[in-house]
C-alpha cells in the first residue's frame, strides 16, 4: 500500500468518525471537525500555502483551497495529500530518540 493510499484510508476513517460523508470538497467548519482543529489553525494552514518558482510547496504543513462564492473550500484530494505530506514530513524530520529531552 502506497503512502497516498494509506493517507486516504486514514481520511476515510476520520470522515466516518466525524459523520461527514466523502465529497468532492469540504467547508472550513467540516475540515476543522475532520482534523479536530480550531478555525484559527485552519486559516493558518491556508495562509501558509505557497509555491516556489518550480511550482513545489515551500511548506508541507499547509492546505490549498479554492473559493466558491464567499466561502473557502478544500478539495478531497488536497486533504489526502495533506495527510500524506505531513505523515512523511514528521517521520523524516522527527526528533531522534537518541537526542536528550528538554523535559522529563
Amino acid at each position: 500500500m502506497t503512502q497516498r493510499e494509506q493517507a486516504e484510508e486514514i481520511l476515510k476513517g476520520m470522515l466516518s468518525a466525524t459523520g461527514v460523508p466523502v465529497r468532492a470538497s469540504y467547508s472550513s467548519g467540516e475540515v476543522c471537525d475532520i482534523f479536530g482543529i480550531g478555525i484559527a489553525t485552519f486559516w493558518r494552514l491556508l495562509n501558509r500555502f505557497e509555491l516556489n518558482e518550480k511550482g513545489e510547496l515551500l511548506r508541507p504543513d499547509c492546505l490549498n483551497s479554492f473559493q466558491l462564492r464567499s466561502h473557502r473550500r478544500i478539495a478531497y484530494p488536497e486533504l489526502v495529500n495533506f495527510l500524506a505530506r505531513n505523515n512523511s514530513y514528521q517521520r523524516q524530520n522527527a526528533i531522534s530518540p537518541d537526542q536528550m529531552a528538554l523535559f522529563e
